[in-house]
């Protein structure tokens, strides 16, 4: 991932403010930013482990050089959400949500309300996640906001959603509703950001002092996302009827470990078949022996795996912040036709 994710460090630096905050005095580790590319949107999964300190608010910044479209209309489907919630005042069960990521109409969120989660800066666009469970509504404003303070499509933008505390006494203005401790959400967003070929979603976690209901902006950490195409390349050499193939799968020019290979063969190039499949090895290789052909491709399958160089490349940027569960898309990808040698 390096030589690739290596370019989304230019122009972060106007956001390392955003993010470059005390390290962590207590363990707040498990946070976790996962991000697919859709033909249409993204979908945003953002995770931690139930156990861990309740959290305040996330900031998810959108790799830089996406283009935004915020003219959606008031009450807007952007995309379904699912969320899971740890209820505290139902025995600390686990409570699923479903519902819709909608754009909200203008003064639907308290000005007072906004201003303290995006720390007074006004949102390119205010949408709302409304939730249903065990025959509850529940509404998360959700912002986007752009980084440098400038109103414009063109820069860099930031997610931010701010949570209510979950474990403060019950009767606690301002209390989540059934004490709900938000470990899970998964929100689909249609329309709104340009597709991004190489880049890093990066997101901040601050969680609240236990018990407190006060912000413990020392134990903030921050969790990148990084997106990179995929490709995969294959050799045929001559063995008896069939062949010995070996090939390579890599993910932003580096090696990409764990994928499927699916090789296809035969005796013509445009009648290829299914003949087996492989797994690439630590070092992104593979190889496998096809009975018989003339003719193979490969194609590849990888799901989102981790990336551990996306911290080594934005440290530098968030100072002291501990960079905790890099993660990389996954993504599909096919070989060109080769014939044995």
């Amino acid at each position: 991932m390096r030589r690739r994710i290596s370019t989304v460090a230019v122009g972060l630096a106007a956001v390392a403010a955003l993010i470059a905050i005390p390290a962590a005095l207590a363990a707040y580790t498990s946070p976790k930013l996962e991000v697919t590319q859709t033909a249409t949107g993204v979908v945003v999964k953002a995770s931690l482990n139930p156990n861990d300190d309740p959290t305040a608010q996330v900031a998810i910044i959108v790799p830089t050089g996406t283009q935004l479209t915020t003219s959606q209309a008031p009450g807007a489907v952007l995309g379904p959400v699912r969320a899971i919630v740890k209820a505290l005042d139902l025995a600390g069960a686990d409570l699923p949500l479903e519902g819709q990521l909608v754009v909200a109409a203008p003064g639907q969120i308290p000005a007072a309300t906004v201003a303290q989660c995006t720390g007074g800066a006004t949102p390119l666009a205010t949408w709302v996640m409304v939730l249903t469970a065990a025959g509850q509504t529940l509404q998360v404003p959700t912002y986007l906001v752009a980084t440098t303070g400038t109103q414009t499509a063109a820069g860099p933008a930031r997610i931010v959603i701010c949570l209510p505390p979950p474990d403060v006494p019950v009767g606690t203005p301002g209390r989540a509703t059934f004490g709900a401790k938000v470990y899970s959400a998964e929100l689909t967003i249609n329309g709104v950001f340009s597709r991004t070929t190489s880049g890093a979603w990066i997101s901040s976690w601050v969680p609240f002092t236990p018990g407190a209901g006060s912000v413990n902006v020392a134990g903030a950490v921050v969790s990148p996302a990084g997106i990179a195409p995929g490709a995969v390349t294959l050799a045929a050499k001559r063995a008896g009827k069939g062949a010995a193939l070996a090939g390579a799968v890599t993910q932003g020019g580096q090696p990409r470990g764990g994928a499927t290979v699916t090789v296809f063969g035969g005796a013509k190039a445009r009648s290829l078949k299914r003949v087996g499949r492989a797994r690439t090895t630590a070092n992104g290789r593979f190889v496998f022996r096809a009975k018989s052909g003339t003719f193979f491709r490969a194609s590849v399958v990888a799901a989102g795996g981790t990336a551990a160089s996306l911290c080594t490349q934005i440290q530098p940027l968030i100072g002291a912040t501990p960079c905790v569960n890099p993660t990389v898309n996954g993504f599909t990808a096919q070989s060109r036709v080769v014939r044995k040698r």
